[in-house]
């Protein structure tokens, strides 16, 4: 029995929710050449040559960055621990994001014990220019190296906690785009000087990248702020548990959702939960009616196992029962 979701890291779940990129980028029309000749506007995907070769490309440009470079590395030890290369986790998709699946595996003898086993696969938009690829990949992949995949059937997450994590936690949404920003800054830095939104994360005092700033325009929702109150209204939560959500112009907008971060966070955040308690309700059912007539566990135990797993799911669950 698997979830499958998409982290916004869509979090893409990307979260997600699914788990989840900002492409809030200005484009404009420049012809500049790098080392492996391309340009920086035209598409990075050549069907002549063939994905391997287009993806391996991108692989050298986002190289030729310092923060690239430390990207890379990371993302290379991540997968090695999973006895992977680089190249095994990354493809070309409709859409850039970092998919990760959740499996369960129970034991035929030992039905209370649980094994979970995460895959996590970073795709990279067929249609993007060279620049974007660029910039996509050194997103992903900071989600893939520095995000912790939510396992929905043991993480203690509140929808606040989730959507927080999704947004300013470790390898979220915001550490993406600030890594895509110092790529930008010093692989083409006239561009990040005129035409790119990344401006939205500097520090105007000092000059530096401010992840403070970056959280406060990543909780702006602005006229999405409807939609927002429509899910948490459906689901009883409080909006005074989302302090940091703003009204101010969504410049920031999930690609798997097609919502600003927040509001995609929670969509995010119900279809995992909605799905994982679903499983956890069928498999109630399932124990129930097997009780009893088991000849490898004692009925008292049985029931036990039973008991835990209502009680894990009564809590969890509040929301999302069948």
């Amino acid at each position: 029995m698997s979830v499958l979701f998409k982290p916004l890291i869509l979090f893409s779940f990307s979260l997600l929710i699914s788990s989840v990129s900002a492409k809030s980028f200005n484009r404009r029309a420049r012809v500049i050449h790098i080392d492996v000749q391309e340009n920086w506007d035209k598409s990075w995907y050549n069907s002549r040559e063939g994905k391997e070769k287009s993806l391996e490309k991108v692989l050298q440009t986002l190289a030729t960055s310092k923060t690239g470079r430390l990207i890379i590395a990371r993302s290379t030890e991540k997968a090695k621990s999973v006895g992977a290369s680089l190249r095994d986790v990354i493809d070309v998709g409709s859409s850039s994001l970092t998919d990760t699946t959740l499996i369960r595996k129970f034991s035929p003898d030992n039905p209370s014990e649980i094994h979970y086993q995460t895959k996590s696969k970073v795709y990279l938009n067929k249609g993007l220019s060279f620049q974007d690829a660029v910039l996509d990949l050194a997103h992903e992949l900071t989600h893939y190296s520095y995000r912790e995949p939510f396992n929905p059937y043991v993480t203690k997450f509140t929808v606040d906690q989730f959507v927080s994590s999704v947004i300013e936690g470790r390898g979220g949404e915001v550490d993406a785009y600030l890594i895509e920003c110092r790529v930008l800054k010093e692989l083409r830095p006239s561009n990040f000087k005129t035409s790119s939104n990344c401006k939205n994360v500097v520090d105007p005092q000092t000059g530096n990248f401010s992840k403070s700033l970056g959280v406060a325009r990543f909780y702006d929702v602005g006229e999405y702020s409807e939609n927002f109150e429509e899910i948490i209204n459906k689901y009883g939560w409080e909006k005074s548990k989302f302090p940091k959500l703003g009204k101010g112009e969504a410049l920031y907008i999930s690609s798997a959702y097609g919502l600003p971060y927040p509001v995609a966070a929670l969509s995010e955040f119900t279809t995992i939960m909605g799905k994982a308690c679903e499983n956890d309700y069928n498999r109630l059912v399932m124990m129930r009616e097997g009780m009893g007539t088991s000849s490898r566990s004692p009925a008292s135990l049985s029931f036990g196992k039973f008991k835990n797993l209502y009680a894990s799911y009564k809590t969890r669950c509040s929301q999302f029962r069948p």
